[in-house]
């Protein structure tokens, strides 16, 4: 599996092809991570990034946090305040829309930024 930049977008190359990382499903070593960390603000945002396919590329670019910081949330790391608002938020998105497509586009508009 190699990552390589094009033109401001990550992209994964791999058997499938050419597949934009955000949407590249969760491996199952992460959903695993989740399922088994202390449940918390930022794994309640894991289990629902996972439900809906949302990407954590999807959650950096909304929150503006790390894709580390992401990663680390989903694991029972602590959200700080300053993100709190916005995970919070983020979270009622992905509970009130279908598809991961959907919560981006909303997400976008809430939070004043561009899809």
């Amino acid at each position: 599996m190699q990552l390589w930049l094009t033109t401001g977008t990550t992209k994964l190359k791999g058997a499938g092809g050419n597949t934009p990382l955000y949407y590249m499903p969760y491996s199952q070593k992460t959903i695993d991570l989740v399922a088994h960390s202390p449940k918390n603000l930022g794994n309640r945002l894991g289990r629902w990034a996972i439900y809906r396919d949302f990407s954590v590329v999807r959650i950096a670019q909304v929150t503006g946090a790390s894709r580390q910081s992401v990663y680390n949330w989903f694991e029972g790391g602590e959200v700080f305040v300053a993100y709190k608002p916005i995970v919070e938020a983020l979270i009622r998105i992905l509970q009130a829309h279908e598809s991961a497509d959907e919560a981006y586009s909303k997400a976008c508009e809430a939070f004043k930024i561009a899809a």
